[in-house]
Order: C-alpha cells, then structure tokens, then sequence
C-alpha cells in the first residue's frame, strides 16, 4: 500500500509541475511600451505543448502501477 502512495504522490506531483506550463499562455501580457525595429509587435509566447507530455507521464503511472500488481500476485501465490 506504501508503494502504491508514494506513486501516486510522484504521478501527482508531475502532473502540477505540467500544469504550471500548460497554463502559461493564460495571462494577459501587457502592452509592450518599446518599440523594437522589425519585431513583430508583441511578447512572444515560448510556453511548451504539455499534452504529449501529459499523456506519458498517464501512460507510465498506469503501468507502474499494473507492475506493482502483477508483483504482488507473483508473492502471494509463491508464498
């Protein structure tokens, strides 16, 4: 049962850091009051596409989990 926490503390834990870059782009950015010859006029938005990294990280939490399972059942049934 430890085990099984401490993953999904850790699966947790990951996804709030991917929270933190997925929602970058929701704030408004102000005005810029220079102006830079042969800029594009605004901030750039470097904020990083988190959904591919969302899906593995699911995909690697789903798994350590059913390796966890499957090792439990190898334990009882040896035992």
């Amino acid at each position: 049962m430890k085990k099984a926490a401490a993953v999904m503390v850790g699966a947790i834990a990951f996804m709030t850091m991917l929270a933190g870059t997925a929602f970058a782009g929701e704030t408004e950015t102000p005005e810029p009051t220079t102006v830079v010859e042969g800029a594009g006029g605004g901030t750039a938005f470097t904020g990083g596409d988190a959904s591919t990294a969302a899906i593995v990280a699911v995909a690697l939490v789903a798994v350590g989990l059913v390796a966890l399972f499957v090792a439990r059942r190898r334990t009882a049934t040896t035992s």
